[in-house]
């Protein structure tokens, strides 16, 4: 039998918070969510005055990310290069703000947020990987 790290309970609290003070330093009105590395949803929280889609899209950046392994973003730039494959992957969202939650060689889950231009939601997303000391993907 295998060990291998999860994400607990103070875990998910301190990337969820870590996410919205960024946000609310900011002045920002998104939705943050957390998920497992199944794509299943551990935590959310959407801040007053962000949009009802960037509920939706938040969680499904956040899922993304968590099961291709890699940030949102990488579609993202797949689509502007011509690649059209990128778009037709189901359940994938091609745009930025969606970032893998690693643990070396273990994939934890995902984080994002929406609501704000991409490279401020992954400014978010990046946030809440810095409260675990969780580097960024490369």
């Amino acid at each position: 039998m295998h060990n291998r790290p999860v994400l607990d309970g103070n875990d998910i609290d301190q990337m969820l918070n870590a996410a919205t003070r960024e946000a609310l330093a900011n002045g920002w009105a998104v939705s943050v969510a957390l998920v497992d590395e199944g794509g299943h949803l551990l935590a959310f929280r959407r801040l007053p005055g962000a949009s009802p889609s960037s509920a939706r899209i938040a969680i499904d950046k956040a899922r993304s990310a968590a099961l291709t392994r890699r940030p949102t973003r990488f579609f993202a730039d797949m689509l502007a290069a011509g690649e059209l494959g990128a778009g037709s992957l189901h359940g994938v969202i091609p745009m930025g703000g969606g970032l893998p939650v690693l643990h070396g060689e273990h994939a934890l889950g995902g984080i994002a947020a929406s609501g704000v231009k991409s490279e401020f939601d992954v400014l978010i997303a990046a946030a809440g990987l810095a409260a675990l000391s969780l580097e960024q993907f490369p």
